[in-house]
């Protein structure tokens, strides 16, 4: 490998890392630790699964099937307008953008100024946001290159502190499940969605470096690995960090607390602020560029009758409303979104690594699976139960695996009588 391939590949790798490093991202490990306790080690290797691997799995599948639509139309013709709609809803307005502006007040706002009102600060950050998604202007682009790598050497500080001077000791809290708990707050970084809806961006810029067909590839493949790599070392560290909290911090602490908490002993009170400006700017440019891509996705599938200014005013108003909620209480809110979507993106992911090409076994595989997500997702609690009854596995986090083999497996079968019929 020569020099050129090597520096290329370390500034692809360093893109696709910031691409899915969101500073939103970094309340999630730390709180499944203090929730794991001693058995952080599975639910990191869970998180880390969906929150690291399945992103770069996603960007090597949109690289095999070469656009958004070939990824998913072996389900039906529709099927990609569908699923990409949803998840430019959850990424946006429904989601992602209220994350970021409840965080910036929760983390950075509140920690300066803990007497400020939620409300007005919500509607400053939004009106930021607007002006400069309406705007167009490479300020923001320069500003999320010198924050994203400040926000790494920051992070990188906490952890080293935290492993030498460690919180306490991790806590035997007796939990079932660390695996699936784990497998399941990867969703919440919703990386897997932002994967494959802006590959293109990644494998564009390396084609233009000169890579064509399986050098493409296999540079997709190699900065694909180091970046998730650099995602799992991250994380698995800020996971550690949150264990070693758990015999000495309540389970009840808030998600934007509990990085304030371990910015505050491990940093020291200087850090801690240091910390929490860096992730509230980081933030605002995560949000400001989602509201553009939002603006100009629903632009584009409209033909241009969603005009991209009334969508980013529509998206900035929605996403203030949901950030009121809080952290918390997005986080939750989203759980049954993401449980209802995440498994057939993961089928779509994976057939496309693997290159499935047969249609019948896309669709026997993700149409229960996405009808399986949907109820778990709307259905009453007691209603689950007696659904449970009669299979195990529905409320069990990998309960729609079963029914994507089977499913896979029928139409494959299907496939075959078809053929047969045809011969």
């Amino acid at each position: 490998m020569n020099k050129s391939i090597r520096k290329d590949i370390l500034i692809v790798s360093f893109a696709l890392f910031s691409m899915f490093f969101g500073a939103g991202n970094v309340i999630f490990p730390p709180y499944l630790g203090l929730t794991s306790g001693s058995d952080f080690l599975l639910s990191a290797l869970g998180f880390i699964i969906t929150g690291a691997g399945l992103p770069i799995l996603g960007i090597i599948a949109i690289a095999k099937s070469g656009t958004f639509d070939n990824f998913a139309n072996r389900v039906f013709n529709k099927f990609p307008l569908i699923l990409g709609t949803c998840i430019m809803i959850a990424i946006g307005p429904l989601l992602a953008i209220p994350k970021t502006a409840a965080l910036t007040y929760e983390i950075g706002i509140k920690t300066l100024f803990p007497s400020s009102n939620s409300y007005i600060a919500i509607i400053i950050f939004f009106m930021v946001t607007l002006f400069f998604s309406l705007n167009s202007s490479n300020v923001i682009d320069k500003l999320g290159a010198i924050l994203t790598p400040l926000l790494l050497i920051s992070l990188i500080i906490l952890i080293v502190n935290g492993i030498v001077n460690p919180l306490g000791v991790p806590k035997d809290l007796k939990i079932e499940g660390a695996f699936s708990m784990g497998f399941v707050n990867g969703y919440q970084t919703m990386d897997a969605f932002a994967s494959i809806m802006f590959a293109m961006i990644i494998i564009k810029s390396i084609s233009q470096k000169g890579y064509k067909d399986e050098k493409l590839r296999k540079i997709t493949s190699v900065t694909g690995f180091f970046a998730g790599l650099g995602l799992a070392l991250i994380y698995f560290g800020l996971l550690y960090i949150g264990s070693c909290a758990s015999g000495s911090v309540s389970p009840d602490i808030s998600k934007s607390d509990m990085v304030i908490y371990i910015a505050d002993q491990t940093m020291g009170y200087k850090g801690k602020f240091i910390l929490a400006m860096i992730i509230s700017f980081a933030c605002l440019t995560t949000a400001i560029g989602l509201t553009t891509t939002a603006g100009e996705y629903f632009e584009t599938i409209t033909n241009g009758k969603l005009k991209y200014k009334l969508t980013a005013v529509f998206t900035c108003i929605f996403s203030a409303c949901m950030a009121y909620l809080g952290v918390d209480k997005i986080v939750a809110f989203s759980a049954p979104i993401l449980s209802a979507l995440y498994p057939t993106t993961i089928i779509l992911i994976v057939f496309n690594v693997i290159s499935v090409k047969n249609k019948y076994i896309y669709k026997g595989a993700c149409l229960p699976v996405l009808i399986y997500g949907i109820l778990t997702s709307i259905l009453p609690k007691a209603i689950s139960e007696q659904v449970n009854a009669v299979y195990p596995m529905f409320t069990d986090a990998f309960g729609w695996l079963p029914l994507a083999i089977v499913g896979g497996v029928i139409g494959y079968m299907v496939s075959l009588k078809k053929f047969s019929v045809a011969e």
